[in-house]
């Protein structure tokens, strides 16, 4: 029996985990704190295979200077982390063109095809509980003309058989959601889309995965890899050395120092998110929600209601930029009749990017038997369990169910750089 070392308790840690000890592997999941208690916990839990596109998008460069001198805009970049940012920033810049977003975009619902069929499994079977809500998401927008151009760019979902949005009136979004205000302009609907509550999701995998043999080591931390001729044969966690056969790194944005003690350069940021979540609040929504002027989601939960949204790039730290919340609920209140009561947790986390925005799944060039499974950005809980079951295929028998080209660690191919 093959033992399979996971370095990365996150959500797509747990994924892969999870069909890997299906397959039969004995499975080690470490992590450096607990269990889905990073980026994986505080996000919107969208399941939204529709929203595969990159993040570097065409005349994404005018909009991200412009954007740079507020600090409470969509994508904000802290001007004194632009001199050691600038690698990563110059290879993202040069991506924000028409072929290589439709190109990414491309890749990325080819990852996502079978996302609602493994969703589907995964409930079906009753052995990981976890709160799943199908409701589809609507995009409202306070500008008419938005409407037009996000129905034209999300109809590329048709590709993997998703149905096209459904352009709504103002009058039809009240109808969805009377708790709107009459600022609307109109929206789009999309039906097939659902959302997890990323919190019971990871607290359900982590739970089977016990339940079925899997070592789960928790606050532990990567402090050496140990090496013998082209292998990796051990890590070395703390004054404990754990051998194994495979390795798989999902350690989201610590992914990019961790192959850099290997002299491998992967390149990788922090895209820095936050969120409110609202507890008992004082307004229902029948829908998750996504305010396309103001790029803020909205998720309504079972006696919860979180907002999100925001970019920041400002290094690998979970230091709290006030003016960031203060951005979130300014722009909900745009939106909505009235604000929304209740208890409040703040929350920051940092989404592992790469420049290009499509993840990294594959094995690392050097080490036959080390891979690597990070950079998702915002679509890391849709695209779980889909990276799950490709993972596990390709350290089980080394095949993969779709083309993995697009997301080779090998297509960086910058020397290594001191990147944040």
């Amino acid at each position: 029996m093959s033992k399979v070392i996971v370095i990365g308790g996150g959500i797509i840690g747990l994924a892969s985990a999870y069909y890997l000890r299906k397959k039969g592997c004995e499975v080690v999941v470490m992590e450096k704190g607990e269990p889905g208690a990073a980026c994986s916990r505080g996000n919107m839990g969208w399941i939204c295979p529709t929203l595969s596109e990159p993040v570097p998008a065409p005349g994404l460069v005018k909009t991200t200077l412009k954007w740079m001198l507020s600090p409470d805009s969509p994508l904000y970049i802290k001007p004194t982390i632009v001199p050691s940012l600038f690698p990563w920033l110059y290879q993202f810049w040069r991506n924000c063109n028409e072929a290589a977003f439709e190109k990414g975009y491309d890749a990325g619902l080819l990852l996502s095809r079978e996302t609602f069929k493994l969703f589907d499994e995964l409930e079906r079977e009753k052995q990981v509980q976890f709160e799943m809500h199908r409701k589809g998401l609507l995009f409202v927008f306070l500008k008419e003309k938005m409407v037009e151009e996000k129905f034209h760019e999300l109809q590329k979902a048709a590709k993997i058989g998703l149905p096209l949005p459904e352009i709504k009136t103002r009058s039809e979004v009240l109808d969805m959601e009377p708790a709107l205000s009459t600022s609307i302009a109109g929206g789009l609907y999309l039906p097939a889309e659902r959302h997890v509550r990323p919190k019971s999701l990871s607290k359900g995998l982590c739970k089977w995965l016990v339940e079925n043999g899997v070592e789960v080591k928790t606050n532990c931390e990567v402090t050496d890899f140990i090496l013998q001729e082209g292998k990796m044969t051990g890590i070395r966690i703390n004054h404990e050395v754990l051998e194994g056969d495979q390795f798989l790194l999902t350690t989201g944005v610590w992914t990019h120092q961790l192959l850099k003690n290997l002299d491998l350069n992967i390149p990788m940021t922090a895209g820095k998110g936050y969120s409110i979540t609202i507890s008992n609040p004082s307004t229902t929504l029948n829908h998750p929600l996504y305010l396309g002027d103001s790029k803020v989601g909205l998720s309504p939960f079972h006696d919860a209601i979180r907002i999100g949204g925001t970019m920041e790039l400002s290094g690998i730290n979970t230091s709290m930029n006030t003016k960031r919340i203060s951005s979130l609920e300014k722009s909900v209140s745009k939106y909505l009749k009235t604000s929304i009561t209740g208890s409040k947790k703040v929350w920051v986390g940092m989404r592992p990017m790469t420049p290009d925005g499509l993840p990294i799944l594959g094995p690392v060039p050097t080490f036959n038997n080390l891979y690597v499974a990070s950079g998702h950005a915002m679509s890391g809980i849709s695209m779980s369990l889909a990276t799950g079951v490709i993972m596990a295929n390709l350290i089980y028998d080394s095949q993969s169910p779709i083309n993995l080209t697009p997301f080779s660690p090998e297509r960086f191919s910058l020397p290594a750089a001191n990147q944040t």
